[in-house]
């Protein structure tokens, strides 16, 4: 009989040339020492696994051992103030709260302008709109621009503050009390709404997805999730095989 140690070891020498693998082929591998290895045990046997940090999961039946950074951004003092002041109003049940400025560390053109981003019930978005302005005495806030006002005005502004409608159900979590979005729901929305991320798109695009999914850990079946809840997930696939190094990260994720 192995040790559980020694069969540790060899998981890891066994997949540490693969950026992915599913849950057969550690089932198969698993069974190599344990041969009436049971599915229902298999489950246990993972969860241990995890619970060791000896494997992550990357999407639903696939797992990595690569150990890379968690994405947890800062709150600066503004959206602190924004998230303050929503916060004490009791009006508004949820909202979500983040900033461009967190790009600057997946991309190498580091910029000096910013947009804060408040996602919140469509139905109270003009009312958050003018708590912004009156309460908080922000000058520079914005709700659901067009192209034009985007292309015209929040382009010239250092620190614009945009209201746009909250998706239901979108990736997030929290940080010092504030609801900011998870990187899975940052890159989705960056690849859907290239009219608000401008600044964002073409190589600088392929960049921060490169950057992010080499980088940073990311879960996969959430990703494609949000971007079926936006009715993007095939293109989003498409636009992964067709970079070169992305497609060797997620191929056996999006074929």
């Amino acid at each position: 009989m192995y040790s559980k140690k020694y069969i540790e070891t060899r998981l890891l020498q066994h997949f540490s040339g693969k950026e992915t693998f599913s849950r057969e082929e550690l089932f198969d591998f698993l069974r190599q020492f344990e041969p009436d290895l049971k599915e229902s045990t298999l489950a246990w046997r993972i969860f241990d696994l995890k619970q060791k940090d000896r494997i992550k999961d990357v999407a639903k039946g696939i797992y990595s051992l690569e150990h890379k950074r968690p994405f947890k951004p800062q709150a600066d003092d503004l959206i602190n103030k924004i998230g303050s002041l929503i916060t004490n109003s009791f009006l508004f049940n949820s909202c979500n709260i983040w900033t461009t400025a967190w790009l600057n560390d997946l991309t190498e053109l580091q910029a000096t302008s910013f947009l804060y981003l408040v996602e919140v019930d469509r139905g109270s978005m003009e009312q958050v709109f003018f708590l912004l302005k009156d309460k908080g005495h922000f000058s520079n806030v914005f709700i659901n621009p067009d192209s034009k006002v985007i292309e015209h005005y929040i382009s010239e502004q250092p620190n614009a503050i945009i209201v746009i409608p909250m998706i239901s159900r979108a990736p997030t979590m929290k940080v010092n009390g504030i609801t900011i979005p998870t990187l899975e729901k940052i890159l989705v929305d960056l690849y859907c709404d290239p009219r608000l991320y401008f600044a964002f798109q073409g190589q600088q695009l392929d960049n921060i997805f490169e950057t992010a999914l080499s980088g940073y850990e990311i879960n996969y079946s959430r990703m494609l999730n949000y971007a079926k809840r936006r009715n993007r997930d095939d293109d989003l696939k498409e636009f992964l095989r067709k970079n070169q190094n992305l497609r060797k990260v997620v191929s056996s994720i999006i074929e």
